[in-house]
């Protein structure tokens, strides 16, 4: 697979030195990087690799860090829970129920479940011709250094992706990615005034534009248009199952490298709905295949995103803990998070520190570049 690999190959440290039999397209493009930090500055990416840049020194080295994150407010200096506000305008709209239930007293399989019931009900906005489909990530992603064993720190840093799709994928897509904040300090085995922050690189920010979504044409190997193992493809969705015991087969497939665990299964799963490209009637089956999942449960009955308030889902493996957060009155897909576990990867890190964020949400408009309103 093209992405699967590059996603797990950021869980855990135990899962790092794994054989990297299924490689990346961010992957693909890091040995055509001219400019790369020294190795052992190592940016902490939140999960998909392909939309902030890892350089390639430390990806050569094997140097990969934790990927977490944690909910944010609209634009706040750290990421933190916010008030309930309102549902969000996204490509989606769905079916109203007259007496929702209290997802206080819902267990995680419950609200999965519910949240399906709902998308079943729900119709993908339509991209037309000359339309293009927008996905936009408000993100908190770590970059640390490492300066010796269990030694070293970690900052946050607040980030915009925005990814234009166009109704033809053949057709020439753009991505932005733009760093808003640096300086948030998660700690370090050295104090912050002996900790300077690592530089931005040109990965880290700027536009670029391409057919079929390569922005890295000159990577090796090339990406492939109508590629069905890429998950930024439309081609991956349209050979998914949709019965839900196939689906969670195919998890299980997917994930067979890295031994097909709870948190691995999990973090893959979110990982596909983080792309904003899963078709409604499809991500209804897919939230009923992670229900099947065992080890999730209900961590936040009320959890904000950049203003839109959903339900968490978590699943600790103690060394993180990885949550999905959902929209519980439409079953849409707001974003996820990850809480440093009882045993955090680094050891300057505080159990139950938050580590990251990412609001994701989807629209449709009428011109490259163009943002839609929230």
């Amino acid at each position: 697979m093209n992405e699967l690999d590059e996603t797990l190959e950021l869980l855990h440290r135990d899962a790092r030195t794994a054989p990297a039999d299924l490689s990346a397209a961010r992957a693909r493009l890091l040995a055509e990087l001219d400019a790369s930090p020294a190795a052992d500055v190592v940016p902490l990416r939140p999960k998909r690799l392909r939309r902030f840049a890892l350089p390639a020194a430390a990806a050569v080295a094997g140097v990969v860090a934790v990927t977490a994150v944690v909910v944010a407010q609209q634009r706040p200096p750290a990421p933190a829970p916010g008030p309930i506000a309102a549902p969000p305008v996204g490509t989606t709209t769905a079916v109203p129920t007259s007496a929702a239930p209290d997802v206080r007293l819902m267990s995680a399989v419950q609200v999965l479940t519910r949240a399906a019931d709902l998308t079943v009900g729900a119709a993908d906005q339509p991209v037309g011709p000359g339309q293009f489909r927008y996905v936009g990530e408000h993100t908190w992603v770590q970059r640390g250094v490492h300066t010796g064993d269990a030694a070293g720190y970690t900052y946050l840093w607040e980030q915009e992706v925005d990814l234009w799709i166009p109704a033809d994928e053949h057709d020439v897509w753009q991505q932005t990615r733009k760093i808003l904040a640096t300086g948030k300090f998660l700690g370090g085995s050295v104090p912050q005034s002996q900790a300077p922050e690592p530089a931005i690189e040109d990965t880290d920010q700027g536009q670029w534009q391409g057919r079929c979504g390569d922005f890295f044409p000159k990577s090796k190997p090339p990406k492939k248009c109508g590629d069905a193992s890429d998950w930024d493809s439309p081609a991956f969705y349209a050979t998914l199952p949709h019965d839900p015991a196939a689906l969670y087969a195919k998890l299980q497939q997917l994930t067979k490298a890295r031994g097909s665990t709870p948190s691995v299964m999990f973090h893959f799963g979110i990982e596909i709905l983080r792309a904003g490209q899963m078709p409604a009637q499809l991500r209804a089956q897919w939230y009923r295949a992670l229900a099947k999942i065992p080890g999730i449960t209900v961590q936040a009955a009320e959890a904000n995103l950049d203003g839109r308030t959903g339900i968490a889902l978590g699943l600790d493996d103690r060394h993180e803990i990885r949550q999905l957060i959902i929209d519980p009155a439409t079953g849409g897909f707001i974003g996820e998070r990850t809480i440093a576990g009882a045993e955090p990867d680094e050891p300057w890190i505080k159990p139950g520190t938050q580590l990251g964020a990412s609001a994701i949400r989807t629209a449709v408009t009428g011109r490259l570049g163009e943002v839609p309103p929230k």
